[in-house]
């Protein structure tokens, strides 16, 4: 389990991704379980029908996981292209084809517990540490569904989403597929920083591997383009 971002004294982000070594990839293996059995009761409680697909993703994603203090807040599992061709949107979108797979990043679940929701403190570390391991990655393309409601929320908080897919029924709701382009995602980040004064820590939690003295929110590297 590796930390990425501290938010004040109690709430942290990190990265259950199996690091080198027997032990601490069995440590994580169980981190990354709690974060799955969270999403399934976040998607009970919501009355969401993903069946087997979280599950089904653990091995080939990504697992990021908000904690507030010891316990586990929400986080987001993302599946990325390079390490899985056939992207989970395919099984209710087989039409919708993404110019570069390799370089898109699927988010398959975004969620926290019902007592986290409205928090803002919470949804922006998890989007920043997103683009900082997308921009690692070389991702370019961002993917998830969301229904009418969850896309207009988005929208307001800055997610610069575009329809790619119709509706359709997806976990038992009627949900598009939208994209997002990670160069727009980072000016909605520096819009943001440029606002907010812990906003911007943040941002420069984000940018720890920038040159020593760089601007995190001008550089090149947040902007993207």
């Amino acid at each position: 389990m590796e930390q990425l971002i501290q938010i004040g004294p109690c709430v942290t982000v990190v990265a259950l991704t199996p690091p080198p070594g027997a032990d601490a990839a069995a440590a994580d293996a169980c981190a990354v379980e709690a974060l799955v059995q969270v999403f399934e009761q976040i998607a009970r409680d919501l009355g969401w029908q993903p069946g087997s697909a979280i599950r089904d993703c653990r091995d080939v994603a990504e697992h990021l996981a908000v904690m507030d203090g010891g316990t586990v807040a929400g986080g987001m599992q993302v599946v990325h292209g390079e390490d899985c061709p056939a992207l989970p949107y395919r099984s209710v979108w087989p039409d919708v084809k993404v110019a570069e797979p390799a370089a898109t990043a699927h988010i398959t679940i975004l969620a926290l517990r019902p007592e986290y929701r409205g928090r803002a403190g919470l949804f922006w570390p998890l989007c920043v540490e997103l683009w900082r391991r997308c921009r690692t990655r070389r991702v370019q393309t961002i993917l998830l569904e969301a229904t009418p409601p969850t896309l207009r929320l988005y929208r307001r908080l800055g997610w610069p989403l575009e329809i790619i897919g119709g509706l359709r029924a997806h976990w038992g709701e009627d949900c598009y597929l939208c994209r997002m382009d990670v160069g727009h995602v980072a000016d909605a980040l520096a819009a943001k920083a440029r606002r907010s004064a812990s906003y911007r820590r943040l941002v420069e939690q984000a940018h720890r591997d920038a040159a020593p003295g760089a601007d995190p929110v001008l550089r090149d590297g947040l902007t993207m383009h």
